[in-house]
């Protein structure tokens, strides 16, 4: 495969800096990756402090893997960070179980996915649409209202399922096609799809009971 099909030439650069020797070349991988990164842990530890943690332990295990050449370059490099940083997320997910973190493992019931979407019901509820909906302000001022729009968005990642979470997150925030999800996380391709399209809609039909349909265009 052509390396450069699955990298662009800034990262091809920075590992092969790292392979040879140079370890200050992987805090621009950090730089690139960090805010992304974390997004994904906390989807999965639901903890700021642990998903830090996490995430360090997540860059580490790069570093080793890019410097003692594990990394063999089969697909984009993105792809292979955030597999790390899931798995290592489940890793300490397990290791702390006796907390509460309310993780549900990604893929505990992809085979009864088909046609079943009880598991979104009920989390409308948890989401406050308080805050500008009755308001002057809320009605007149669009950065008012993108930022409204955006606050129901990340309310509804962070109390459905993980199973949806997830993959919203690695599709929207971190930018994976669905084959790179589906090689991630292990899963079938057929699932990633499905899960993307029934939790699009379930928060479509959150969005429409609360915005006009312009204005929720760009965030569904």
């Amino acid at each position: 495969m052509n390396i450069e099909s699955c990298m662009n030439d800034l990262e091809q650069n920075i590992i092969n800096r790292i392979k040879s020797g140079d370890s200050n070349a992987f805090e621009q991988i950090v730089d690139k990756y960090k805010d992304k990164g974390l997004t994904l842990s906390m989807r999965i530890l639901k903890n700021k402090e642990d998903a830090e943690d996490s995430l360090q332990e997540a860059f580490m295990k790069t570093f080793r893997a890019i410097a003692d050449n594990q990394f063999e370059q089969r697909s984009k490099f993105s792809t292979y960070f955030y597999r790390i940083v899931y798995n290592t997320a489940l890793d300490n997910y397990k290791k702390h179980k006796s907390r509460t973190y309310n993780v549900l493992k990604i893929d505990d019931s992809w085979k009864n996915d088909e046609g079943d979407d009880s598991d979104l019901a009920g989390f409308e509820t948890k989401i406050d649409d308080n805050r500008y909906f009755n308001s002057a302000v809320y009605k007149t001022d669009k950065r008012a209202l993108d930022n409204e729009i955006q606050t129901v968005v990340n309310k509804f990642l962070e109390v459905i399922p993980e199973k949806y979470s997830v993959i919203l997150t690695l599709f929207y925030i971190n930018d994976l096609s669905h084959d790179e999800i589906s090689d991630t996380l292990k899963i079938p391709i057929g699932t990633v799809k499905n899960r993307i399209y029934r939790a699009k809609e379930k928060l479509k039909e959150i969005m429409m009971k609360k915005f006009d349909y312009e204005s929720i265009l760009e965030f569904i």
